[in-house]
């Protein structure tokens, strides 16, 4: 569990402040309310990152600046994007232009992109990293992860899916490679420190026994109902952080998926708490010990993410969460399944019976099972946003 504490910026003095290293300017953004700043977990490389982050996929242009805007404002230092998100550019001009308006500092500032498949040629990896940095504005980037472990054939930086027909045009680059030309990153001092994502617990396994040094994040989907135990325990036990992206199971109100999100318990919860369903959800990650990247571009939804480190779930439930019948995973990457380096289950149409996979394997394969909320307390066992 990662321990949560709740920071205010108005009536706290500096020492307290300096617990979570919150650096807001002369005039911090903050009203007759406290503000709620996500604590910090330490990496095995030795950096610390908020335990609460930011997600940017699918915000482009004039949304993704003023959701980058809003979200410094709010309180947000931890930020996600990607090379094939296409939004680096207007993610760091947010940045800097907060910066530059003395709301926040770089220092404080946690920033995560992540290397593209198309660019898995070890030669390619320092080029790209250097555009990125360019594309973003700063000198150094705090997390860089390896985005997938299959490579895509690069036709020019530009393409992000070659497709032939209706096939994905891979490589066979090795992700062991490719991670090797990632550590040279952190010796040139362009990133601070390096992970991986959608990696299964043998691939992991398998950079830690053939590099010199571990990723020290993993960011793969968990939401309730695809929590993946096995590989969030196995990520714990070798000091990797797991970043949760699609926290939510992305929900739409329109055919009210996932269940677990429109169901009449979460609704109890929700009048139990005085609190959205999203942030009871995103209190119940972190303190699963995950780290929670959800994406909004609503600036209530944005405040609401955030808003969460001043109350606790009880312990029934807790338990009623942790009950919710597992689901197929949401991001399958089928285009390249049938690739060696393929990181889920390949056989779709396996089915658990339990709710905790049984084996290794199993940690990120799919389960096809409803998704309800157990009502509180009993044992068993604006749309977009995300």
């Amino acid at each position: 569990m990662i321990p949560a504490r709740c920071l205010t910026t108005c009536d706290d003095d500096e020492e307290d402040n300096s617990r979570v290293a919150l650096i807001l300017g002369d005039k911090p953004v903050c009203g007759e309310k406290a503000l709620l700043m996500a604590p910090k977990i330490k990496l095995s490389s030795g950096y610390e990152m908020p335990v609460l982050g930011f997600g940017t996929h699918g915000l482009k242009g004039y949304q993704c600046l003023t959701a980058i805007h809003c979200a410094v404002e709010t309180g947000f230092r931890h930020f996600d994007t990607a090379y094939n998100y296409e939004n680096e550019k207007e993610v760091g001009e947010a940045i800097r232009t907060q910066m530059q308006m003395g709301n926040v500092s770089r220092e404080n500032i946690f920033l995560t992109t992540k290397l593209w498949n198309t660019h898995h040629d070890p030669r390619d990896v320092r080029r790209i990293c250097e555009k990125q940095l360019e594309a973003l504005g700063f000198d150094y980037i705090d997390l860089y992860l390896m985005h997938f472990p299959v490579g895509y054939k690069h036709m020019c930086d530009e393409i992000l899916y070659p497709m032939e027909g209706e096939k994905m045009q891979t490589t066979e680059i090795d992700y062991i490679d490719t991670w090797r030309a990632m550590e040279e990153l952190v010796k040139l001092g362009m990133v601070r420190s390096i992970g991986v994502s959608n990696f299964n617990m043998e691939q992991v396994q398998r950079i830690i026994q053939c590099s010199s040094s571990k990723p020290v994040v993993n960011q793969v989907e968990v939401w309730p109902g695809f929590m993946q135990k096995d590989l969030v325990d196995y990520c714990r036990y070798n000091g990797i952080i797991v970043t949760a992206y699609s926290p939510l199971g992305q929900p739409n109100r329109e055919i009210h998926t996932p269940i677990y999100f429109f169901s009449e318990g979460m609704k109890r919860l929700v009048k139990r708490y005085k609190r959205t369903a999203s942030q009871i959800v995103l209190r119940y990650l972190i303190d699963y010990g995950v780290v929670p990247i959800p994406k909004a571009g609503n600036p209530l939804h944005i405040k609401e993410n955030l808003n969460i480190f001043d109350f606790q779930l009880n312990e029934s439930d807790t338990r009623a969460l942790r009950g919710i019948k597992s689901k197929e995973r949401i991001m399958k990457y089928e285009p390249v399944k049938d690739h060696p380096f393929y990181p889920f289950e390949r056989d779709e149409d396996e089915q658990g019976e339990t709710e905790t996979p049984v084996s290794r394997r199993s940690s990120s394969a799919p389960q096809k099972r409803k998704t309800a909320l157990p009502e509180p307390g009993e044992q068993e066992g604006d749309e977009g946003d995300e």
